[in-house]
């Protein structure tokens, strides 16, 4: 009778295992102990790596492989402690091969039991890692000199950018920099050089731009100052002026309508000379006939007279007739006092005649003064109507004249008010241009520059003459308005106009 049991995947599994081992064996260092740390066994790859054979290790403790000091701590102790317990125990670490030889290891304690499930040794995988440790610690080493000497230069480095935040550009590195740095430290001071000697440039420039800004701002002032009069006076010239065009205007049309009365008081006179001139020779015309009447009186005088004689010799006749004659004596006295009456009323008629004759002769002598005085008056009326005709054309023209300058005073005045807005604008900019120039001026002199400019010239551009080309300008501006202020009023031709 045979028993048997299939053990197929139990010895599968044991032979897969003993590869693994065999793995373990051929590619790391591994070596046994006891729980004390006695040692049982290692294999070829852990004595090659520790310099030792079997029989120099065998039986001795695992602290021939750790450095004294390490082996007597409590660190050691503890090590062997968790191992004992079963605790997984695995890392780096720092062990000495023959001769006192550092030998990093990356290494793990592994406890193993027995059959019944209690610890009996203990195995540790290990691989060599010397080479990558001193490398590292070469690299370490590398980057701690590295470190010092960044050290060494970010030190450097900060005091003088520490001095240049402190605007003192005159600070360079004096000690040396390590190895390739000392380029950057002779960059630096190259740079701290280059600096220096611009921030020389922009210190002078912001002294010169502050002196210049405060004396385009003291001139944008008086500038401003003297437009804000002129468009004032101007403002003034042109309502003056306004009033002066009105006022000529009203003259022209004063003297256009002058015209027209002296044409009219022209032609008035002619027709006063015409009627003056009829009148004169009417009056002449009545001379003539008192003298014709003068003449007729005279006639009827000397009738009268022979009437008168021929009735007193018809009563002469009537009174040698008797009483015959006696009627007819009556009618010739009545004959002879009718003829005495008409003789006296001829020779009163003759006297009124005669007193008419000297008035009429007054008359026609006064009427020809006034013939030859109007005559003279029409000459003198056309004359005036002349001139008043070259008054009123004058007047007309200078009424043009006084409107095309009325219109170019206002526009003169607009364009004076757009410059005094553009003066108030460029005044506040200039006064905009002054506080930054003073803030630059500030910044500036928070840099030491080595130069004597630094403080000094401040001081020196505060107290100084100002010699630049806006003072110069302003100066030639002043004394112009100066020389013009002072000129005579007596020859600004004013008067003569």
């Amino acid at each position: 009778m045979q028993i048997a049991a299939d053990i197929t995947a139990a010895e599968l599994k044991a032979n897969e295992q003993s590869a693994n081992i065999d793995a373990i064996q051929r590619a790391q260092a591994v070596i046994e102990f006891k729980l004390d740390g006695t040692i049982l066994t290692a294999n070829d790859n852990f004595l090659t790596t520790m310099g030792y054979s079997l029989n120099e290790i065998a039986g001795q403790r695992h602290s021939m492989f750790a450095s004294p000091a390490f082996a007597g701590s409590p660190e050691y102790r503890a090590f062997w402690e968790r191992v004992n317990r079963g605790e997984p125990v695995s890392g780096k670490f720092l062990r000495q091969a023959k001769g006192g030889r550092e030998v990093w290891i990356e290494a793990s304690y592994n406890l193993v039991l027995d059959l019944r499930g209690n610890p009996y040794k203990v195995v540790k995988f290990a691989t060599d890692i010397t080479q990558v440790e001193q490398e590292r610690r070469a690299a370490e080493t590398e980057r701690a000199a590295n470190a010092a000497a960044q050290e060494k230069v970010v030190s450097g480095l900060a005091r003088g950018l520490s001095d240049l935040a402190a605007g003192n550009l005159t600070a360079r590195i004096t000690e040396p920099f390590p190895g390739k740095y000392e380029t950057l430290r002779s960059d630096f001071n190259n740079a701290m050089d280059e600096l220096q000697e611009a921030m020389r440039g922009i210190v002078g420039n912001a002294h010169g731009i502050s002196s210049g800004a405060g004396e385009i701002s003291q001139a944008a002032d008086d500038l401003s100052r003297r437009t804000e009069q002129q468009a004032a006076s101007l403002e003034e010239t042109a309502a003056a002026l306004d009033q002066i065009t009105a006022t000529v205007r009203k003259t022209a049309d004063n003297a256009k309508q002058a015209n027209s009365i002296v044409a009219v008081a022209r032609t008035d006179a002619e027709e006063s000379r015409q009627v003056v001139n009829g009148a004169v020779t009417a009056m002449a015309s009545i001379n003539a006939s008192s003298r014709q009447i003068s003449q007729i009186l005279g006639v009827i005088d000397e009738i009268s007279f022979q009437t008168n004689l021929l009735a007193l010799n018809a009563g002469v006749e009537a009174a040698r007739a008797g009483d015959a004659g006696r009627g007819f004596a009556v009618v010739a006295s009545e004959v002879r006092a009718l003829a005495q009456r008409s003789s006296e009323a001829a020779k009163e008629i003759k006297e009124l005649i005669s007193v008419s004759s000297q008035h009429v002769g007054t008359g026609v002598d006064l009427v020809g003064k006034a013939g030859t005085a109007l005559n003279t008056i029409v000459g003198k009326v056309g004359e005036i109507s002349a001139l008043v005709a070259e008054i009123a054309v004058a007047s007309q023209e200078q009424s043009s004249g006084l409107g095309e300058i009325n219109t170019a005073i206002n526009q003169m005045d607009q364009v004076t008010q757009q410059n005094a807005a553009m003066v108030e604008q460029s005044t506040a900019a200039s006064h905009q241009l002054r506080r930054e120039a003073a803030e630059l001026t500030e910044l500036t002199a928070r840099f030491q520059t080595g130069a004597e400019s630094d403080r000094a010239a401040t001081q020196r551009t505060a107290t100084a003459a100002p010699k630049t080309p806006v003072h110069q300008q302003r100066q030639r501006v002043a004394q112009f308005a100066a020389q013009g202020s002072a000129r005579p009023k007596a020859n600004d031709g004013w008067q003569d106009f």
